[in-house]
């Protein structure tokens, strides 16, 4: 598995939506944030497939082929103006075993664009990464 660190946003911009957690877990919520950054990978010439809840927050799947390639977004805990996110690329087994796959170059790019979505968030006061 090839992750990229996390970059995040501290805005008021994005709300929570009521029973939101009850798709993920208590306290974890990003759903706005998650198809609000959707639509701007979207707008930079991404493919998005879908925005599924996840126990741990919301994912932005981009592709499963040929390795599955999704974005992590959601709040930090106990906190509801600071949205994180962080690219993923998960081959299989079997890439893992018989072949190599280059997802880091793919990572990289989404990284970058990830980070520059992130300096348009509306009401943004401040943006920073973390390893």
């Amino acid at each position: 598995m090839t992750s990229s660190s996390q970059i995040w946003v501290r805005t008021s911009f994005f709300h929570i939506e009521q029973g939101e957690d009850e798709l993920t877990n208590p306290g974890r919520y990003g759903r706005a944030f998650s198809h609000w950054l959707a639509e701007q990978l979207k707008t930079r010439g991404e493919e998005v497939q879908e925005v599924l809840p996840e126990d741990w927050g919301w994912c932005v799947m981009l592709a499963r082929k040929p390795y599955m390639l999704w974005v992590g977004c959601g709040n930090r805990n106990g906190v509801t103006d600071e949205w994180g996110a962080f690219v993923t690329a998960e081959p299989s087994l079997l890439q893992k075993l018989f072949s190599r796959t280059d997802s880091e170059s793919t990572v990289n790019r989404i990284h970058k664009t990830l980070n520059e979505i992130m300096q348009h968030v509306p009401e943004f006061e401040k943006v920073w990464i973390e390893e």
